[in-house]
């Protein structure tokens, strides 16, 4: 008997995917719960209100505007009933596949000398890689922050990395977690950067715990001047790359 094509949407990979992931998933939530407010307050609340504005305004004024009051009240409602609050999550997953872009450069025109691999899962974790690099220079874990906050800049204060008001301590010892796990699945030391969006980082970057924080536009130059690693040729490169594409699978 032949089998019917499943109509499950089929899941996201790539930079991003497990963040997104998240995000759509609590988007769904936020949508469910608006429609139940919806259910009640539109025949309860609004839809009252917009007719007797409009009512009112046609009564003083004309047909034509009271119905156009009506219309404009009730789509306002709408508006505000289904607001998005928006997500940490969808803002990071957009922020990992800017740097997939920035990053893809060196995969198209490199001609083996680099390669690739977004979001990636940590065997026996939960967590993800966002980016991990494979070059002349070795492997490199890159790490993306969308910092976003208005007048907030990245530096460092008595040698400690902060971000606006906010140290940034714990965030420099998950990257070197997941920066040492992703060394032991490689069998050989990973560098560790965070690559930065939005927020001012110093030109040139800086360095912190042993993790380098540059801005995202800065990642591909920063990469190429990386000085090289003995050994790292196309070819250990290419293995290096098929070796953790197994023990790496996608992010879920």
């Amino acid at each position: 008997m032949p089998s019917t094509p499943s109509t499950r949407p089929r899941r996201r990979t790539g930079a991003g995917a497990s963040a997104q992931a998240m995000a759509d998933t609590i988007r769904a939530a936020e949508r469910r719960k608006q429609h139940r407010t919806a259910s009640w307050a539109l025949p309860l609340l609004v839809l009252p209100l917009a007719l007797g504005l409009g009512y009112l305004t046609a009564t003083l004024t004309s047909p034509h505007a009271g119905l156009a009051v009506t219309v404009v009240v009730t789509a306002l409602a709408l508006r505000r009933i289904y607001r998005s609050k928006g997500s940490t999550w969808a803002t990071g997953a957009a922020g990992e596949r800017r740097t997939r872009w920035i990053l893809a450069p060196l995969v198209w025109f490199g001609f083996g000398a680099w390669a690739v691999l977004h979001d990636r899962q940590i065997p026996r974790s939960r967590a993800n890689l966002d980016h991990l690099v494979l070059g002349r220079c070795g492997p490199v874990y890159v790490d993306t922050k969308t910092w976003k906050a208005k007048r907030a800049r990245v530096q460092l204060r008595h040698g400690q990395l902060w971000y606006g008001r906010h140290p940034q301590q714990k965030t420099l010892d998950t990257v070197l977690w997941e920066a040492g796990r992703a060394a032991e699945v490689l069998g050989t030391h990973v560098q560790a950067i965070i690559a930065v969006h939005y927020a001012e980082v110093p030109p040139g970057g800086l360095i912190s715990s042993g993790v380098t924080i540059i801005p995202a536009s800065e990642l591909r130059g920063f990469l190429r001047a990386l000085p090289k690693e003995p050994g790292w040729n196309r070819a250990r490169i290419a293995r290096a790359r098929q070796w953790a594409d197994e023990r790496l699978p996608p992010a879920r």
